[in-house]
């Protein structure tokens, strides 16, 4: 069985891939570890400068693979815990990470772009948080993340209507640094990411720590509000008909309860 996560070290560069294709990349709980323990491993590498992170297959994730387990509130705490805290440690790497989104980046997998310190996403390819469209809830970041890049007014534009847009429009709106055609996707994140290796990385470091903090001073409280949220949210019946409407192929009826 082929690795979930392919890391491949190429100099002062590491690409790390989400191997799932056939699943456009969507996150397992097997995944999510695997991921971490990539992660750490990757922190500790002083050789090491930057970090492109990538999907394999014609999209970046999907999201969590919603088909691998029904959650519940307590196992969806639990796998949102792990999974904020994996995110989180994209965020934290000492080195700087460029998301090259080379196809659709949504749920989970945009949340996971968000992360990062950088994104350079093909012009035609489609990001966004669809799961309200689902009767669900994002909670890997998404609200304190999103606005910090989009502002509040976009943010709330992309949460409550779940609509997708494309990498040109994401750039425009400051979600991605960069949009590219599709082809040049990886040339890009790799110029970009040699280029940051290049810098001082002790000094980069810092300064990316830092605007991490400012930026969301409250982060844990945040994290904790998203988590609950979501948890108690699989209690309700309209995330039952989000589903199932999502797996039948029609459109939902949610009714408030």
């Amino acid at each position: 069985m082929a690795a979930s996560i392919i890391v491949a070290r190429e100099g002062n560069l590491a690409t790390l891939t989400l191997n799932r294709p056939g699943e456009l990349n969507a996150f397992t709980t097997a995944m999510v570890a695997c991921l971490e323990r990539e992660l750490a491993a990757l922190a500790a590498d002083p050789e090491v400068r930057a970090v492109i992170i990538t999907g394999a297959g014609r999209a970046f994730c999907a999201g969590v693979d919603i088909g691998e387990k029904t959650y519940n509130p307590l196992n969806a705490r639990t796998f949102l815990k792990t999974f904020n805290r994996v995110v989180r440690l994209v965020e934290n790497l000492p080195q700087p990470t460029v998301a090259a989104l080379n196809g659709a980046a949504v749920a989970g997998g945009l949340e996971l772009a968000l992360a990062c310190t950088f994104r350079v996403a093909g012009e035609e390819i489609k990001l966004g948080l669809p799961e309200i469209n689902l009767g669900l809830v994002a909670a890997v970041g998404t609200t304190y993340r999103l606005p910090r890049l989009v502002g509040f007014g976009r943010a709330v534009e992309m949460c409550l209507l779940g609509e997708l847009i494309n990498g040109r429009q994401a750039a425009d709106w400051g979600l991605v640094n960069r949009a590219v055609p599709g082809t040049e996707v990886m040339a890009a994140a790799r110029e970009l990411a040699a280029r940051l290796a290049k810098q001082p990385p002790v000094a980069l470091s810092l300064v990316k720590d830092a605007l991490v903090v400012n930026a969301t001073p409250h982060l844990e409280s945040a994290a904790l509000l998203e988590i609950l949220s979501a948890s108690v949210n699989h209690y309700t019946e309209d995330k039952k008909e989000g589903l199932a409407a999502f797996k039948e192929r029609r459109p939902p009826h949610f009714t408030g309860r």
